[in-house]
């Protein structure tokens, strides 16, 4: 019943990151307790198969448990895992990856040399004169001045945004602050997302420019609709440009307001030395990347392939991954305007090598069509979500062999984690 306080043991996780705890026959799931704890808990929901909890008294306590770093850690809907100490959380990570891809062989999971702080972009939404973060699974905003995962540059530019909004009265107008900071550079934008432009930001933006040299973009940003959607089609820059610069392994990029580009800058430069590993490709190679966004995988490989042809379905994207190649002069990468998941039989044809690096939804079943068909020698697929690539791998194992799923931890203090995998074209059929 609701409000009982049950005893429980803690015998699995969730792939959402809560304890899986039972008290006789009753499956509890339970915020914030690890594997192999023992706890009073109150149920506060009860569903038809299982009931929802919080720990009252922990009775037995995980040797991994660590005190959170984080004021709101609890509240906020942000981390998963900060109460568990990280080299746990990646054997907890590579658990639901071993659950998940059955059949597969997965390997320990590439850890991150530092987990703190390694976001390169926030958005905090406000309401009510309150900015933070959503609590999970509500509306609610729960407020803070210093998040373990945003850049500690981000840091310091929202508390200093939030001080002078409040103190003008600024804020009731603005519905999101989004930050990116371009750590290989230490460039910075800020852009508001606003309902309107009816209110002057001017002395805002000289104040903030001029405390923070390194912004070198300063946007406002209009929706007005009512959506779950954060970014509006109308921009206007009010400082600097309207993108940043970064830079990886020597390769430069600018990054538009509405670019996708890897919030974990370290760990991106492993993955992406991960796939070229697992590619092997070679100078001779033609090389198709779909899903390729603003070009950085593309302009990567560029440097150790033939030819590089980049596909990607929104235009502003294709726009930046053309100017990236053309900023680092790489002339063998080629950027197309197109929908990765139908019609691929013209872009695939005489491709040594395909990678794939799609949305969490994975691929479509005529993209998986297209491969077979087309009988691409060598495949790499760069997955966010282990169970849409356990559906595809399962789909395209009958052509292919799938090597070890090698895991890289994108995004520490969370549940989730970045995989990828060579397909090699079976002979045998």
């Amino acid at each position: 019943m609701k409000n009982d306080i049950l005893r429980c043991e803690c015998v699995d996780m969730s792939v959402e990151g809560m304890g899986i705890a039972k008290a006789g026959e009753l499956v509890v799931f339970v915020k914030g307790m690890i594997k192999g704890e023992i706890a009073d808990v109150k149920i506060i929901a009860e569903k038809k198969h299982y009931s929802i909890a919080i720990i009252d008294k922990l009775i037995k306590t995980s040797p991994y448990r660590v005190d959170p770093d984080c004021k709101i850690a609890y509240k906020c809907g942000g981390c998963d895992y900060r109460h568990i100490a990280y080299d746990y959380q990646l054997v907890l990570k590579k658990e639901v990856l071993l659950n998940t891809l059955k059949g597969y062989s997965v390997l320990d999971i590439v850890k991150a040399d530092d987990p703190l702080f390694y976001r390169n972009k926030v958005q905090i939404p406000i309401k009510d004169h309150r900015m933070g973060f959503y609590r999970r699974y509500s509306n609610d905003i729960v407020e803070f001045d210093e998040c373990y995962l945003q850049s500690q540059r981000a840091n310091e530019i929202f508390r200093s945004l939030k001080a002078y909004l409040l103190s003008h009265n600024l804020d009731t107008n603005i519905r999101h602050i989004l930050i990116k900071h371009a750590m290989g550079t230490g460039e910075v934008m800020v852009a508001l997302i606003i309902r309107d432009f009816s209110d002057d930001y001017s002395l805002l933006v000289k104040e903030m420019t001029a405390s923070f040299p390194d912004i070198k973009s300063f946007i406002l940003n209009r929706n007005d609709k009512e959506t779950n959607v954060i970014l509006g089609d109308e921009e206007k820059v009010l400082f600097g440009r309207d993108y940043i610069i970064d830079e990886f392994d020597g390769i430069k990029v600018k990054i538009s307001l509405k670019s996708f580009y890897q919030v974990n800058r370290g760990q991106m430069i492993k993955l992406y030395d991960l796939i070229r590993e697992l590619s092997d490709v070679s100078a001779e190679d033609e090389v198709l990347d779909l899903y390729c966004g603003i070009g950085t995988i593309s302009l990567y490989m560029a440097r150790y392939a033939k030819k590089v042809f980049g596909v990607e379905i929104v235009k502003q994207a294709v726009d930046n991954a053309v100017d990236n190649a053309r900023f680092n002069d790489i002339n063998n990468a080629e950027f197309l305007l197109a929908d990765a998941s139908k019609n691929m039989d013209q872009y695939l044809k005489n491709k040594d090598l395909v990678i794939l690096d799609p949305p969490r939804k994975g691929i479509s079943k005529d993209l998986i069509s297209s491969l077979i068909s087309n009988k691409v020698p060598k495949i790499v697929y760069v997955s966010c979500n282990p169970a849409t690539l356990a559906r595809d791998l399962d789909l395209l194992k009958e052509a292919y062999h799938i090597s070890e799923i090698h895991p890289v931890d994108m995004f520490p203090f969370t549940v989730h984690c970045e995989c990828v995998v060579r397909l090699t074209l079976r002979t045998d059929n």
